[in-house]
This record gives structure tokens, C-alpha cells and sequence, in this order.
């Protein structure tokens, strides 16, 4: 019950746009045609039917005329009876005075009535009296009854337009257009509906939920936005736990399709395991569309493809990488573009760079690759990593390619550890935002940070500097609700989702 009316809310958030577009479209649009419509006058007569003579018992001259007063109401239409109210009328037709003219019989009262529609009120209570008269005069001449007019009076206020009741009809029908069209845009929409269904696709477990970030979110380091750095921060610790019961250190970060937000995900993962004290060596392993010069300082003229010449040329190969502004980080870039990157990762010498790899006195080496499904690059890569996380745009992957990238790693020797899903639009992580929002650290904040240009920060100077405040604290020089933050070099790109 929950789960569904989660995925109500989500709906509700996601084509509320649509609901308001409809009701205002038709309700304002049709407000504005009938404001500036003519308006149309009702001019109402009424007959009274009486059969017999008076000499005739009432009951059943009442019982002759209820029997008859359907008969008598279809005559009034009648050719002999609408001509000579026509001929009064210079350039009326017959058929514009029958389109005028409507008449009803009001059951068991003995009346007709006769209703003209027209633009003049007062031509309308003209026609109406005029066809009445006609009428009783056929009725006097021709059939065994007679008729009393109550004559009609020219009318004051329109029937129609009404253009208030007609807006709220207009945007009713909005309304109804507007579901209609998020139920077969529903129907037609292929993306999971909520995480569980993303991990019932995937078959493995939700690692990290990021949602939508706003554009100046975006502008931001990914330290400064709370959702999305907890969310990165929740990812290295499921990535510590599983390493801790099943050592791994190679680790691809891999999505079905492009834009997905993969590269960001792998970037700022390396960050934030290598800010926990990890040794990380962070790879840029797409080798079609290299991006890592996006994210950090580095110089592409040397990366991966470099190796895999050195090894051909018999050269040794130190695929340590380049230093960062984050002493434990380290990148490699993917290095000058190559031709046939399939046929670079699955020559004879691919297994000896990742050999290497596994050698290296690094906690985690990270590799950022291309897409699984467009290309082959990602799949091959998967046969030397041991562990792959898979980064889900929730908001445009569809629920086949999603499956379809699951069944490409199954057939791959690398373990996936599980999902990460990105720009998240589910009520989860709005709740998570909320929390985050509530829990942000307070204004007042002891910040020891490393001066720009300083050699390489160290775990001993950092425990020195939180000993030397710890004393601070003791001693009563600092207030005891200050929070002590410790924070990194400031890098020189953003990481931005």
C-alpha cells in the first residue's frame, strides 16, 4: 500500500506540469472564445391545450388532452403553421426559423411550450408569440380543441455563453484530457517506477540513491552539495564493507547507456574513498570519449593507451599515474585516443596492464569506462575488474536496456556489487534531503584547512592539528559546541553531477 501510493505521489509530481497546462489551456481558452461570443436570448411562450366542451366531464377532457398534447406539440413545427410567421419576416427562411425554434410538451399540465434562441431578445419573444398565435389560430380552424397563449416577454439575461460555468467546464475537460494523456504516456513509458524495481531488474542490491539536483547544485563542489555527497559517501562504505568480506581492488564503474552520469559517480567516488585515507589510483578506461581532464588536472598525452604501446614495444610500463591536490589520489588518464579501442583492450597484452594493476600498492584502482551497450569496451573491461558498479539514470534508462546491460555482465568474470541510482525523482530521496537538510553542520565551524601551494598534507599533521584543538577545546579557548571539520586541498575542477 505504501509502495503504491509512493509511486502516486511520484506521478503526481512528475505530470503536474501536464494536469495545470490542461486545466488552463482549455479553461482559459474556452473562458476567452466565449467572452468575446455573441450572446444568445430565449424567448419561452407557453399554450395551454384544452379539449372538449364544457359540457364534457373535466376528467375526461384532461385524460383527451394529456392523450393528445404530444400530437398537437409536433404540429407547431408544422410547414402551414410556420409560414405565415415567416412571410411577416423579410429575407427569414423556413428552415432559420425551425433552427430558432424548439418546442416541448410538459407532461401532465397540459402545455406546450414554444422556446425562439436568438441574439435579439426582443425578435426572439416577437417569433415565439407569433408562432403561438399561428398555432392557436390552426388549431381553431382545423382540429376539435383550443389553445390559451401565455404570451413571452422579451428575455433579460442570456442563456448563452456563461463564460464562468463554461471555463469551469473547459478546464473539467482539461483535466480529463490531461489524465488521459499521463495514462497512455504511462503506458508507453519503459523506465522502473521505483528502487525496488530498479533492484528486482538489476538483481542486485541499491548502493546509493542521488536524486535530481538543481542547476546551481550542479555549479557546485560536490562537498557543498549534502545530497549528493552523502550519497557518494554511502557508496564508499558499501564499497569498504563488501571489500572487507571478499578483498577486491579493481573496481569498474560502468552504465548502460551514455550521460547516465557515470563518470561523475567514478570521480567523485575516487575523491571521497581517497579523503577517507584510501590509497585509490583513479583510471579513465574510456577510450573513445576520454573526460578525465574534466574532473582533475591531468595531462593526456600519457595514460592508458601509453601502456599498452610500452608493452608492445618492450618497454616496462609503471601505470601509477598522476598526482592530484588529494595525496592518496592518483590518476591515469585514458591517454591519445585510440583507432580500435576493442582491439587495444583484447589484445594479448591487455592482461599483462591489469596484471599490473593488481600489483600496485593501491586500496582501490577505479575505472572509469564507456557505456555497455553501444560499444564493446565496457563488456571486455569486465573480464579483468572484480567488482563493477552499475550508475542507473532513473529518469531515462528504460527498463529493457537496463536488463539487457545486467545480462551482458553476467556473462563477464567481475562481480557486481550493485546499483547506484542517479538523478533520483522518488519520494526516498526527498526524505533523505530533508534529513540532510536538518543535519547540516552549524555555521560556526573550525575549519583546518591547508593553505594553497603547501606540500602534501599527512595523517600525522592532521592528527596533530585535531590533538592541538581537542586541547583547545579542554582548555575552554573554543566553545564546546564548535564542530571540527578537517577538509582537503581545494582540487581545481568541480565534480558536478
Amino acid at each position: 500500500m505504501q509502495s503504491q501510493l509512493s509511486r502516486y505521489i511520484v506521478l503526481a509530481k512528475r505530470w503536474a506540469w501536464l494536469i495545470v497546462l490542461g486545466i488552463l489551456v482549455c479553461g482559459g481558452g474556452t473562458y476567452f472564445v466565449t467572452k468575446h461570443m455573441h450572446p444568445v436570448y430565449q424567448a419561452s411562450a407557453y399554450m395551454y391545450l384544452t379539449m372538449g366542451s364544457p359540457a364534457t366531464a373535466p376528467y375526461e377532457n384532461t385524460s383527451a388532452g394529456l392523450a393528445a398534447l404530444p400530437t398537437y406539440a409536433t404540429l407547431v413545427t408544422n410547414p402551414l403553421v410556420l409560414n405565415s410567421v415567416v412571410a411577416q419576416h423579410k429575407g427569414m427562411t423556413l428552415d432559420q426559423l425551425n433552427n430558432m425554434l424548439a418546442v416541448k410538451s410538459l407532461s401532465n399540465q397540459l402545455l406546450i411550450e414554444v422556446d425562439v434562441k436568438n441574439s435579439d431578445p426582443r425578435l426572439a419573444a416577437q417569433l415565439a408569440n407569433q408562432v403561438s398565435a399561428s398555432f392557436a389560430h390552426y388549431v381553431d380552424t382545423q382540429l376539435p380543441a383550443s389553445v390559451t397563449i401565455l404570451p413571452a416577454v422579451p428575455p433579460t439575461l442570456p442563456v448563452s455563453p456563461k463564460p464562468s460555468q463554461d471555463a469551469l467546464l473547459g478546464a473539467l475537460a482539461g483535466l480529463g484530457l490531461a489524465l488521459a494523456l499521463i495514462v497512455v504516456f504511462e503506458w508507453i513509458d519503459d523506465r522502473p517506477g521505483s528502487p525496488e524495481e530498479v533492484q528486482e531488474i538489476s538483481g542486485v542490491e541499491t548502493l546509493a540513491i542521488i536524486p535530481r539536483l538543481s542547476r546551481r547544485e550542479l555549479k557546485k563542489d560536490a562537498e557543498e552539495v549534502p545530497a549528493l555527497a552523502e550519497g557518494i559517501s554511502m557508496l564508499c562504505a558499501h564499497l569498504n564493507a563488501v571489500q572487507a568480506m571478499k578483498p577486491f581492488k579493481l573496481v569498474m564503474v560502468t552504465s548502460a547507456l551514455a550521460g547516465e552520469g557515470r563518470s561523475t559517480v567514478a570521480a567523485n567516488l575516487a575523491a571521497f574513498l581517497a579523503m577517507t585515507g584510501k590509497q585509490v589510483l583513479f583510471v579513465d578506461a574510456d577510450l573513445r570519449h576520454p573526460d578525465s581532464q574534466e574532473y582533475f588536472q591531468t595531462d593526456n598525452r600519457q595514460g592508458l593507451t601509453s601502456l599498452f604501446m610500452k608493452l608492445w614495444s618492450g618497454l616496462e610500463i609503471e601505470p601509477d599515474g598522476q598526482p592530484t591536490d588529494i595525496p592518496t589520489l592518483r590518476v591515469l588518464p585514458a591517454g591519445p585516443v585510440s583507432s580500435n579501442p576493442a582491439e587495444l583492450l583484447q589484445s594479448a597484452k591487455a592482461p599483462q596492464v591489469f596484471e599490473h594493476f593488481q600489483k600496485l600498492p593501491f586500496d582501490y584502482v577505479i575505472f572509469d569506462t564507456s557505456p555497455l551497450l553501444p560499444v564493446a569496451d565496457a563488456q571486455i573491461l569486465a573480464s579483468y575488474v572484480q567488482a563493477t558498479v552499475l550508475v542507473v539514470d532513473v529518469s531515462k534508462t528504460p527498463r529493457k536496456l537496463l536488463l539487457r546491460a545486467r545480462r551482458q555482465l553476467n556473462k563477464t568474470r567481475t562481480t557486481v556489487i550493485g546499483t547506484v541510482l542517479n538523478k533520483s525523482r522518488w519520494p526516498d530521496s526527498g526524505a533523505i534531503q530533508e534529513y540532510l537538510d536538518k543535519t547540516r553542520l552549524p555555521a560556526r565551524s573550525m575549519d583546518l584547512t591547508v593553505p594553497p601551494q603547501t606540500p602534501p598534507i599527512s595523517r600525522d599533521l592532521i592528527s596533530r592539528d585535531i590533538a592541538a584543538a581537542e586541547t583547545q577545546l579542554l582548555n575552554g579557548s573554543v566553545d564546546s559546541d564548535v564542530t571540527i571539520v578537517v577538509s582537503r586541498p581545494q582540487k581545481g575542477q568541480d565534480k558536478k553531477l
